[in-house]
């Protein structure tokens, strides 16, 4: 690992490779040096935090609880390592663990800049560039803590805007960065940000130009300065790329809606009527139907097929070797969920620079949503969960051990939907749910329609229709039922004095619920049942959805959330 000359953030290669070495020896030490190592190459610091691999619900991995001899052999590979790329993170891990002491930070700090200063790789490489960033904002975050060389990093960076080691993006982000997270408020550093971003108006291409105004409004803030110009430019900018070529439907709405707001921040009253105008006439043309890109990115295109060719070898050897029980719980277990913050946490790729997306409801009106985590989890839903969702689904049924059979058999042993929440009234008749009984014909429908369209290869929405309507329905149920079981509030009292039923919404945000439902979990149902997703709560109940909007690949999703919800046990309840 001395010799390692790569500049990327993670090591891919190198934790295989300690897997297969640790797995090769016979005794414990040797064993456990392989651990630690693999551990390390595991462990990620973005923006001075540890980011874990995966987690779920409480598990997390890695977690520093790995190392069980006080930190005593991360300490001997911080004080032996030379590589800055390994000996920055050995210090910055035992900065964030409780042995925390300054010299860690402060070496941490001097291995960093090494790191950078030495740092050679091609300007126009986007991945290198995103490393060279999150190195250079883990150092930038530790000088700020303990107040060591937090001038001289700023002096590294100014220096660094005058040349092509980085590029324009990369500077863009890191000022960006540096106003946002610096401790003391500096006007100078800020007037030669702002100089060199106004600089950039006149040059940088269309991407970067409307990245550079909206640092331009940032920095005019902080400079006490009027940013109108900025959000008036920054509104002509959306309206030219209008210009460019005939763009009509959503991608006329995202550019018309950006403008709008820009204008209204500029108070531009003439240019926010024509605007708005032109919005409502674009409304007619909006196609919802899926636009393809291609990915031309050599690297980019050799990482996916990499991850696929692992990803479906597991799934094969999952559903060849283990039992239907253990693929359901596989379908439970498994961290193929992207973050609820994944737009945060997640790092700007290339395949990201090539998407714009818009949220829009099944009514075609627009929900522009200001984070942009829907959008990123939206494409992450597809592109990633639902490939992987699938092809769990379709080599189990091909195995014979995905079936409607097996699935009701591990719902009533392995879940708590087979709780008898009935009970007898005053009148000694049955009241309450059974929920299996309830679940029973969606589950059977759908498996009874797939099974059709495996064997002649087509896909009949029509089919679908029932069982999705039926399952999404029946899922509001069995979360009411839910916190009513974990006693959690399922109706609220208006101040009128009447009673009324806690949206899903709110069911979803209460703090029983969330301290029980791993986060990604919580995020997963609401994509699927509220406006921050496919709203099909709503969509269903009010019938919006058209026959092409049903398919098979909805309700395999809403069989993964059905899995993920059930995955508790309640003691028999006595009735009372």
């Amino acid at each position: 690992m001395e010799e390692d000359e790569n500049f990327s953030i993670r090591d891919f290669n190198t934790t295989k490779y300690l897997k297969i070495l640790g797995d090769s020896f016979s005794k414990i030490e040797l064993k456990k040096i392989c651990s630690y190592e693999q551990f390390f190459c595991d462990f990620s610091i973005k923006k001075g935090e540890h980011i874990p691999q995966y987690q779920m619900g409480n598990y997390k991995y890695p977690t520093l609880e790995m190392f069980d001899d006080n930190f005593v052999y991360l300490k001997k590979r911080a004080e032996e390592t030379i590589n800055p790329k390994y000996k920055s993170r050995y210090n910055h891990i035992l900065w964030l663990s409780p042995q925390k002491h300054y010299n860690y930070a402060k070496q941490a700090i001097e291995s960093y800049m090494t790191l950078l200063e030495n740092s050679n790789f091609a300007a126009a490489d986007n991945l290198l560039n995103h490393s060279f960033r999150t190195y250079f904002e883990n150092l930038f975050l530790l000088t700020q803590s303990i107040n060591y060389k937090s001038l001289e990093t700023i002096d590294y960076f100014i220096a660094l805007l005058s040349g092509d080691k980085i590029t324009e993006f990369s500077k863009y982000a890191i000022m960006k960065f540096i106003v946002e997270n610096i401790k003391k408020s500096d006007t100078s550093l800020f007037e030669k940000f702002f100089d060199y971003a106004s600089n950039q108006l006149e040059i940088a291409e269309d991407r970067l130009l409307e990245s550079f105004l909206k640092l331009l409004i940032i920095l005019s803030q902080k400079l006490k300065k009027s940013p109108a110009t900025f959000h008036e430019k920054l509104g002509d900018w959306h309206i030219s790329q209008l210009k460019k070529e005939d763009k009509q439907g959503f991608v006329a709405h995202h550019f018309y809606l950006n403008a709008l707001e820009e204008y209204r921040q500029a108070n531009q009253k003439e240019k926010i009527e024509q605007t708005s105008v032109l919005l409502e006439q674009a409304k007619k043309t909006i196609n919802l139907k899926r636009i393809p890109f291609e990915i031309k990115d050599d690297k980019i295109l050799e990482k996916l097929n990499q991850y696929w060719k692992i990803t479906y070898d597991n799934i094969e050897r999952i559903v060849t070797e283990k039992s239907s029980k253990d693929i359901y719980e596989y379908l439970i277990l498994e961290d193929f969920l992207p973050k609820p913050n994944s737009e945060e946490e997640q790092p700007k790729s290339a395949l990201f620079d090539l998407v714009t997306t818009m949220t829009f409801d099944i009514n075609r009106n627009v929900n522009k949503n200001k984070s942009g985590m829907i959008n990123s989890y939206h494409f992450h839903i597809n592109n990633f969960t639902f490939r992987q969702i699938s092809c769990v689904f379709l080599e189990g049924i091909k195995e014979g051990k995905i079936t409607f059979e097996s699935l009701i058999n591990y719902l009533k042993n392995y879940t708590w939907y087979a709780t008898d929440f009935t009970y007898l009234d005053n009148n000694n008749e049955k009241q309450g749910f059974d929920w299996i009984e309830l679940l029973t014909p969606s589950l059977q429908g759908f498996f009874n329609q797939i099974e059709a369209d495996i064997k002649t290869t087509t896909n009949h929405n029509q089919g679908y229709i029932v069982a999705i309507d039926s399952l999404v329905l029946k899922f509001e149920g069995l979360l009411r039922e839910f916190s009513r079981a974990i006693e959690a509030q399922t109706i609220e009292f208006k101040a009128d004095g009447t009673e009324e039923r806690i949206s899903f919404d709110k069911l979803l945000d209460n703090e029983k619920i969330t301290d029980l439902i791993p986060a990604n979990d919580i995020a997963f149902f609401k994509y699927l049942f509220t406006t921050e997703g496919m709203n099909l709560r709503n969509n269903i109940a009010h019938c919006f959805y058209k026959t092409e909007n049903y398919s098979s690949a909805t309700m395999l999703l809403l069989i993964v959330a059905l899995l993920r919800l059930g995955n508790y046990r309640f003691e028999k309840k006595l009735n009372k």
